[in-house]
C-alpha cells in the first residue's frame, strides 16, 4: 500500500512539474529601447508560437516566434510609444520606445526633392539661369520685407506728428517701385525658363517622388539603381533610407547616378549636400563592404548613418 501511495505521489509531482514547464510566458530583453535607423527593435523570449502586442493601446498585432525568441520592428514616431507584449494565457511585459524628432513635413521634402531633381536635368546654362533666378527672388523677398517694416515705422511717426517721416515714406515708395520693376523682370525670366523646366521634369518623371505616401515604413521609389524608403507619421517625415547595391558604386555610370540621388536627398532634408557627399566619399574609401557596422555623417542637425551588408549600402537619414 505504501509503495502504491509513493508511486501515485511521484506521478502527481511529475505532472505538476511538467505543467509548470508548459505555462505560457514571454519576456523582453529591455524595457526601454531607442529607435535605430527608422525603427526600434524589441526582442525577447517566449515558449509560445506567437506573441501579441499593442502600441499605445491600439489594435492587437501578432508576431511568430522562432527558436523560443521573437523580434518586433516598431516604426519610430515623433512621440513616445508604449508597447505591451503578451502571450495568450500568460503574462505581459511593457516596453517604452523613445520618440524620434521628425525631419520635416513629407510635403516639403517631396517638393524640394522633385524641384531639385528637375533642375538638375536642365542644361548647364539653364541651371545657371535658374540659380540666379532663385538667388534674386530670395534677395527681393528680404528687401521687400525690410521696406515694409520701415514703412510701418515711418507711418507710426507720421501719426505722432513727425513731419520728417513723410519724406522717408516717399523715399521708401520709390524703393518699393524699383523692387516691383525687378520682380516683373524676374517673372519674365521665369516664364522664359518654364518650357525648359517642363521638359526637364518630364525627362525625370520616373524618378520623381509621389505626392502622397502612407503612414509607416514604405518603399516609395524603386529603380534598378536605388530604392528610397520613408517612415511617415501623419504627414511628418520621421526618417528616410537610401538603399543602393554596393556594386553600383564600382560602376562609373551608376556611381554618378548614386551621387546625384544622394545629393538631392541630402538637399531635400535641409542638409549641406556638398559636405555630406564629400564626407561620404572619404568614409566609403575606408569602409569594407563586408562590414555591417555603421558610421554617421552630420549636417545641419540631420544624421546620415551608413550601414553595409555584403551586397547593399543603407543610408539612414534621421534627426
Amino acid at each position: 500500500m505504501t509503495n502504491k501511495v509513493g508511486v501515485l505521489l511521484s506521478a502527481v509531482l511529475l505532472g505538476l512539474a511538467l505543467a509548470g514547464c508548459g505555462k505560457a510566458s514571454v519576456s523582453v530583453d529591455d524595457h526601454t529601447v531607442a529607435p535605430s535607423g527608422m525603427a526600434a527593435v524589441i526582442k525577447g523570449k517566449t515558449n509560445q508560437a506567437t506573441v501579441r502586442y499593442t502600441i499605445n493601446g491600439g489594435s492587437t498585432e501578432t508576431q511568430k516566434s522562432q527558436n523560443e525568441g521573437y523580434s518586433l520592428t516598431i516604426p519610430a514616431k515623433p512621440y513616445k510609444q508604449t508597447v505591451k507584449v503578451s502571450v495568450k494565457g500568460g503574462n505581459s511585459e511593457t516596453v517604452t520606445v523613445a520618440k524620434r524628432k521628425a525631419l520635416m513635413t513629407y510635403t516639403k521634402f517631396q517638393s524640394t526633392y522633385n524641384q531639385t531633381l528637375s533642375a538638375a536635368a536642365l542644361s548647364k546654362s539653364d541651371q545657371a539661369t535658374a540659380m540666379k533666378l532663385q538667388a534674386s527672388a530670395t534677395a527681393l523677398k528680404k528687401q521687400s520685407a525690410a521696406i515694409q517694416k520701415q514703412v510701418a515705422a515711418a507711418k507710426a511717426k507720421v501719426a505722432k506728428g513727425d513731419t520728417s517721416a513723410a519724406t522717408t515714406l516717399q523715399t521708401l515708395a520709390t524703393k518699393a517701385a524699383a523692387l516691383k520693376t525687378q520682380a516683373a523682370k524676374l517673372k519674365q525670366t521665369q516664364a522664359s525658363l518654364a518650357p525648359a523646366l517642363k521638359q526637364a521634369k518630364a525627362s525625370v518623371k520616373d524618378d520623381l517622388l509621389p505626392t502622397t505616401v502612407k503612414n509607416g515604413i514604405h518603399t516609395i521609389k524603386s529603380t534598378s539603381d536605388y530604392k528610397i524608403r520613408t517612415n511617415v507619421d501623419n504627414g511628418k517625415l520621421v526618417g528616410a533610407t537610401l538603399i543602393v547595391p554596393t556594386s553600383a558604386l564600382k560602376n562609373n555610370k551608376q556611381a554618378k547616378k548614386f551621387a546625384t540621388t544622394f545629393s538631392i536627398l541630402a538637399n531635400g532634408v535641409g542638409a549641406n549636400a556638398k559636405h555630406v557627399l564629400k564626407t561620404f566619399s572619404k568614409k566609403a574609401k575606408d569602409e569594407k563592404s563586408s562590414q555591417t557596422t555603421t558610421e554617421t555623417i552630420r549636417s545641419k542637425g540631420v544624421k546620415f548613418s551608413l550601414g553595409y551588408s555584403t551586397s547593399t549600402l543603407y543610408i539612414y537619414v534621421t534627426k
